[in-house]
């Protein structure tokens, strides 16, 4: 009798319908829903390019000496 493999759980792409995953990422970088949404649809799901987008959003932020716009807190 052959067993068969549970599927391997892609551990590079973040699954927006996937609760557990949204929160741990959404800690992880410190940013809103709003902000992981509008992230994902601007660039997709791929987690090296979250993590350089919000980089480089807060980056921004940094050089314009506040938050206008940008990244909300977490909330």
């Amino acid at each position: 009798m052959l067993c068969s493999k549970p599927p391997r759980v892609i551990r590079t792409t973040l699954d927006l319908a996937n609760a557990g995953q949204v929160k741990s990422v959404r800690r992880r970088l410190k940013i809103s829903d709003a902000d992981l949404i509008r992230i994902v649809d601007k660039i997709g799901n791929s987690l090296t390019a979250i993590e350089k987008e919000v980089q480089l959003e807060k980056l921004a932020l940094d050089e314009q000496g506040g938050n206008k716009g940008g990244l909300a807190a977490p909330g």
